[in-house]
């Protein structure tokens, strides 16, 4: 049963991320602007990764997409971590009606 309430949390918490980046793509020049630049960086440097061996290729490849996936989990943890601490600060305050439980 706890299983069903992680995966919940955490489709909860993929579903808000997704929903926040379709809000930044819409309303955010910046986020527009560092897109744009990240294409004319690919084909920038794209030339320059294909000058490479396919291994050392895929190993500098590998590195990035690595980073990004660290990055990723990190920021789903925060995520979460900041939801949990939201939710333990309104139980507290008594706005569930129970008692603080910090366990």
């Amino acid at each position: 049963m706890a299983d069903n309430g992680c995966s919940a949390m955490k489709d909860f918490v993929n579903a808000r991320v997704n929903f926040a980046i379709l809000k930044l793509d819409e309303h955010n020049a910046k986020y527009k602007a560092v897109c744009k630049n990240q294409e004319k960086a690919w084909l920038e440097t794209n030339p320059i990764l294909q000058k490479l061996s396919d291994n050392d290729r895929r190993a500098v490849l590998k590195y990035y997409e690595d980073e990004v996936h660290k990055f990723s989990l990190e920021f789903n943890s925060v995520y979460i971590q900041g939801l949990q601490d939201c939710f333990r600060a309104l139980n507290c305050l008594g706005v569930f009606g129970g008692k603080y439980d910090e366990s």
